[in-house]
């Protein structure tokens, strides 16, 4: 079977000719080729794969040997049952405490952190669709807004306000989130 005659099966080809890819559509425009697994709400492009999905439902489900395993072959050690509204575009080399609070729709880019700090068990709360770039650091009782965007290897240790963006460690930017919830 040619490549062409397997797009056209999973209908990604249409009659129209080759190369026509055909994305499903909604009601916040087209949305990319994801199989079962949904869409960020913000950014249609963000979606789970088969390993994220994985991961978030062992978390959930704590299978014991085979949860440990599966973290251990991504790199992870995440201590609590991730909610089925997250996203992990890439799920590799994550750390979260067991005590971390995670909201809805939010994205959580490779290498990421989110601990406590020193002695103190405060740790972080993270609001809904909150993006969180690769390598980022997030740590002790901060609260990262709703919305909010940390850049790729920041490190936070002061609240977020809602709508903000922040790279670097703790610089917040004058331009409002691309993620911002309206």
């Amino acid at each position: 079977m040619k490549d062409t005659d397997r797009a056209r099966s999973a209908g990604l080809v249409t009659s129209a000719g080759e190369g026509s890819v055909t994305h499903e559509a909604s009601a916040s425009g087209t949305h990319p080729p994801h199989g079962s697994s949904r869409s960020h709400p913000k950014n249609p492009w963000i979606s789970n794969g088969l390993a994220a999905r994985v991961l978030i439902f062992l978390t959930r489900h704590q299978v014991p040997v085979v949860t440990r395993l599966f973290m251990y072959y991504l790199g992870c050690d995440i201590g609590l049952a991730l909610p089925t509204t997250v996203f992990l575009p890439h799920p590799m080399g994550i750390v979260i405490h067991s005590k971390t609070r995670i909201g809805k729709d939010v994205v959580i880019g490779h290498q990421v952190t989110l601990g406590g700090r020193d002695l103190s068990m405060e740790l972080p709360q993270v609001e809904d669709g909150v993006y969180i770039g690769a390598g980022a650091k997030i740590l002790g009782g901060v609260r990262i807004g709703r919305g909010a965007t940390v850049g790729a290897n920041a490190v936070i240790t002061k609240n977020v306000p809602a709508g903000a963006t922040v790279v670097g460690a703790n610089r917040l930017l004058p331009k409002p989130s691309a993620y911002a919830l309206d």
